[in-house]
């Protein structure tokens, strides 16, 4: 399963990021914010940092329920909580920008 990162926003409310690498399988979950907390608090802003290996940097991000939808067209599997998604080419990690 991808593992979260997480930041505050200006107002200090905190945001989740989950990291979606070109080239790699991932496991996303599908409800972040059931599963993680920030000291005992929901988080309910999630994104989905898009990582490029040809470009060696961050491309961009989208909402992660958003993007989530979107990617079920690259799943290799799904379960109730989670999703199996195949290593994105450059192109199709580009398709996710929000």
């Amino acid at each position: 399963m991808a593992t979260p990162k997480f930041y505050g926003k200006p107002d200090g409310t905190p945001f989740g990021a989950i990291a979606l690498t070109e080239g790699t399988e991932t496991v996303l979950p599908k409800t972040p914010q059931n599963e993680y907390r920030v000291d005992g608090k929901i988080v309910s802003e999630w994104k989905l940092v898009l990582v490029s290996t040809t470009k060696d940097t961050i491309i961009g991000d989208a909402d992660y329920f958003t993007a989530l939808q979107n990617i079920e067209k690259y799943a290799l599997d799904s379960k109730k909580d989670s999703v199996l998604v195949k290593g994105l080419s450059l192109s199709e990690l580009e398709s996710l920008r929000g």
